[in-house]
């Protein structure tokens, strides 16, 4: 089968498209403390993401390995670095944390997940 030159121009033009859609969302990139370590307890929590976020929808938020929350302070998009998030934190015990994590990219694409770290 013969592709015309109207069909080659639009598989090419999603070809094109393709990877750029694919890098709307924002992930995860470097989390600190990093996922699955055991750390001394950390002051704050930090997160740099792929894309810039949308700092209205975006957030982290702590729990203990029970699924209560442990910090009351409200995480902060950076901004001079639109691509990083940090969670303040209280003097945490030795136990099993998780971050839960919502980036909203600024094109509105929505993630959310978790991660688990231990504190010694």
């Amino acid at each position: 089968m013969q592709l015309r030159m109207p069909h080659l121009i639009v598989v090419a033009a999603l070809t094109l498209l393709a990877p750029a859609a694919a890098l709307a969302h924002a992930h995860p990139n470097v989390m600190e403390p990093a996922p699955d370590s055991t750390v001394t307890a950390p002051m704050h929590i930090s997160v740099e993401f792929s894309e810039s976020l949308d700092p209205k929808f975006s957030s982290l938020r702590l729990t203990d390995a029970g699924g209560t929350v442990v910090s009351k302070a409200s995480s902060a998009v950076s901004t001079t670095d639109p691509k990083h998030m940090t969670l303040d934190l209280p003097k945490l015990s030795p136990g099993v944390y998780v971050v839960r994590w919502v980036s909203v990219a600024t094109d509105g694409h929505r993630l959310q997940g978790s991660y688990k770290f231990t504190v010694k």
